[in-house]
Order: structure tokens, then sequence, then C-alpha cells
């Protein structure tokens, strides 16, 4: 008697051969996912710091509605501008009502009330308001620390975002060219409005990125503001030179920098945002951190 009846067969398992075959085919198979899930995520980064940009970029417009001004890059001036030693406050700290952080601001401001001389602030506002990270202040993409101790023993929450203060950067040193004479649209003590871009608010770039924010010479606390450093950058150095590289002041190259792949994003003044390739024309470039080039700018 046969050992199955007719028309059955016996089952049997994979061979070692096809078992092989088909962990190859998987590996294939995950191999060409990764790259789409990866670029997937990326998107995503992307479209959440687009987001963030944006709403920077309109309550930078809502405030110069309000007020008829921009707010200033750094509140208060030093060296020989006068009045010198004010407040070194960032225009980031004007922009939180703007950004549904009222009461934030409001903690900032009590607090700098209190505070003599001028020149103390926000160095002498209390560690539990400076070391706030407001989430639209945060790339996705970022691995920048939430806090970062400038090595004065107090913690203060870093920003992944600088305002544009212009072309003027390390090649000028610390000079006047840099702060309240620089080209873009946010300086030292002196705000602008609108009328200020004579190029065009579509043609002027606001906002930008930067990471590496715990690195000295590099940092970048959304409550201080300083040349080439802290809340101001510049279009001097290519877009992502790597930080300590380029033309620098000590260790600042004051560049704007991204962890979006070959790309940086950029707000501009009229409330647009946009991916810049991190090969665009070094004078170009340039030519996007000035209000008023009188030269013609073609990123599209």
């Amino acid at each position: 008697m046969p050992l199955f009846p007719q028309g059955t067969s016996a089952r049997r398992g994979f061979t070692l051969v096809e078992l092989l075959v088909v962990i190859a085919i998987i590996g294939v198979l995950v191999g060409l996912l990764l790259p789409a899930v990866q670029s997937a995520r990326e998107a995503a980064r992307r479209s959440s710091c687009t987001n963030n940009l944006k709403q920077m970029a309109l309550g930078l417009l809502n405030h110069e509605s309000s007020k008829r001004l921009f707010p200033t890059g750094r509140e208060g001036c030093d060296g020989a501008c006068n009045p010198k030693n004010g407040p070194g406050t960032s225009g980031f700290v004007y922009l939180l009502p703007y950004l549904e952080e009222t009461a934030l601001f409001d903690s900032y401001m009590d607090a700098a009330e209190q505070i003599s001389p001028l020149n103390s602030i926000p160095a002498a506002v209390p560690e539990s308001i400076v070391t706030a990270r407001p989430k639209v202040f945060v790339c996705p993409s970022s691995t920048n620390p939430e806090t970062v101790d400038t090595g004065t023993g107090k913690n203060w929450g870093t920003n992944c975002y600088a305002l544009v203060a212009g072309h003027y950067g390390p090649t000028y040193g610390i000079s006047s060219s840099v702060k309240w004479l620089n080209s873009g649209m946010f300086l030292y003590r002196d705000p602008v409005g609108v009328e200020a871009a004579y190029d065009g608010l579509s043609k002027v770039f606001v906002l930008g990125e930067t990471h590496d924010v715990d690195k000295p010479g590099h940092y970048n606390r959304w409550v201080y503001a300083g040349r080439h450093v802290d809340s101001l950058r510049t279009t001097d150095n290519p877009l992502n030179t790597p930080y300590n590289t380029g033309v620098k002041y000590g260790q600042s190259n004051g560049a704007f920098q991204s962890l979006h792949p070959g790309l940086g994003m950029f707000a501009n003044g009229d409330g647009s945002v946009r991916a810049v390739n991190e090969s665009i024309d070094l004078a170009l470039y340039r030519l996007m951190g000035q209000r008023d080039s009188k030269e013609p700018k073609a990123l599209d």
C-alpha cells in the first residue's frame, strides 16, 4: 500500500538554497525601501522646518504692521556707536508675542525692567526664562542641544534659526559694517521698515537655519544677539560652510547652515520660504542678504 493516497503529495520544507534566495530577495526589497522611507522622513522634517520659518516670517510682518518697523536685530549697541552699551536682546524676543508666546515675552520684559545697567541685559535675566526653548525655534532635522552653557555657568535656550544681518560678515571683522551699518534687514540698534527693502521683500532673506550651536564662537541663543553669532548671521561665507572654517573672526564664520541634505531653508521678507541649493553662486547668495543691492536677483 503506498504511503500517500493517490492524488496527494508529501509536504516538504524549503531547501537551503530556496531559503537563501528568499532572504536575498527580502534584503533587496528592504534596500530599495529604506531610501524611500528616509526620503519621506526628510521631506516631512523639511516641511516642518518650512512651517517654522513661515510662522516667524509672518510674525515679523505682523510686528512691522503693528509697530511700523521690524524688530531690531539687536536692541542695543556696543563699541563706537552712540548710544553704546545697550541691551544685547535679540529680535527673536520681540517676535514672541506674534508666535503665541506672549507669556514668555512678558516674563522676559518684566525681568529686564529690573536690571541695570542696560548692557547687563540679557545676561542678568533669570535662567528660568532664558532657558526656555519655544517649539517654533526648533528644526526637526536639527541635532542642536536644547540648552547651552557658554562658560558662565548658566544655561541658555538655543535656536535653530537666525536673522539675516546682511552680507558684511567676518571678512569685515567687528567693525561698524557688521553691526549697525550692515546691509540686511536686522541691524544693531536701528530698526527698519518695509520701505528699507528697495530690492523688494520677496528678494531679500530675513531668516535662515544654523546648527552646531553648542560650539565655542558659534553659539545661537535666541534671547541674545551678536555679530556672527547669537541670532545674527550673514551671507558673507557660502551656505553650509562648516564650523570653524571659511573666513572667520576667531572661531566665528557667521554662516547659515542646514542639516537638510545639500541645501538650506530661508524665509524672504514677504513671508515666503524657499530651499536654497548649497551650490548657489556666492555673488548671488550675498546679494540675497542685502535689502538694497541695486542689482538684479533671480534664484528661480
